[in-house]
């Protein structure tokens, strides 16, 4: 057996990619979902990421540099309490990466800790456009959404109910935090200065998000109001 395994792959320093590298039971089909909910940190990071590609949103930068600050806060967090994790998932499991194998607090659990937290707290103060019981509607998705992925590090076993636990607190105590850093910058015109400077607006970044995001009916009247626009001067023009 072991000779098969070092004919499939001799380097002894190949390991797993730990951040999309996930065990769970292919005979339990709540397994199998808990895997890909185990992914959702990367999807978001994937979308705030998309986000800014498509709309030069500075808001998807300053959420995005938060939550890494929150991955780094986590790492340091383990290091220090050193709690292992309640099932050992091999020697090289985050072995010689930037990533702790410590179990406490769990990274996931606090990611959707903090995304959950400064997104319910964006939506209830600057999305005026929405009606409470539709705020209320969008932060619980968002927390349905960070139940379910700080429920698949319990059933993968990866984690301990005290571990999730701690790591969601952590998380939105520090998304919490980030909120009013962020609210604070932007009173002392922090980010209009850095909007203003001649390397930021040739990446044609905007702080609109922030104002008051439009609706998709919005964006879609707009749209066909610029449509409109430009088929009158068209038409201008050939008269």
């Amino acid at each position: 057996m072991n000779s098969t395994a070092a004919a499939i792959n001799p380097n002894p320093n190949v390991i797993p990619f730990d951040d999309t590298y996930i065990l769970y039971d292919s005979h339990d089909f709540l397994s199998f979902l808990s895997a890909y909910f185990s992914l959702m940190p990367i999807l978001v990071l994937a979308f705030y990421l998309s986000w800014f590609i498509i709309t030069r949103e500075l808001e998807a930068c300053i959420v995005a540099f938060g939550q890494l600050m929150n991955e780094i806060f986590n790492n340091v967090i383990k290091n220090i309490i050193k709690q292992p994790r309640p099932v050992s998932f091999g020697a090289s499991f985050q072995n010689d990466t930037i990533r702790s194998g410590y179990g406490m607090p769990s990274a996931h659990s606090q990611f959707m800790g903090f995304c959950f937290t400064y997104n319910s707290l964006k939506i209830y103060t600057s999305w005026k456009n929405l009606n409470f019981l539709e705020k209320c509607i969008f932060s619980g998705a968002l927390a349905l959404l960070s139940f379910c992925v700080c429920f698949s590090r319990v059933y993968l076993h990866y984690h301990n109910l005290d571990q999730v636990i701690v790591g969601f607190s952590v998380g939105a105590l520090t998304g919490s935090l980030y909120f009013f850093i962020v609210g604070i910058i932007r009173e002392l015109g922090l980010i209009n200065w850095f909007l203003k400077l001649r390397i930021v607006r040739l990446f044609y970044m905007t702080d609109s998000y922030n104002l008051a995001p439009l609706t998709l009916k919005e964006n879609y009247e707009a749209y066909w109001k610029r449509i409109n626009q430009r088929s009158f001067n068209d038409k201008s023009k050939r008269d």
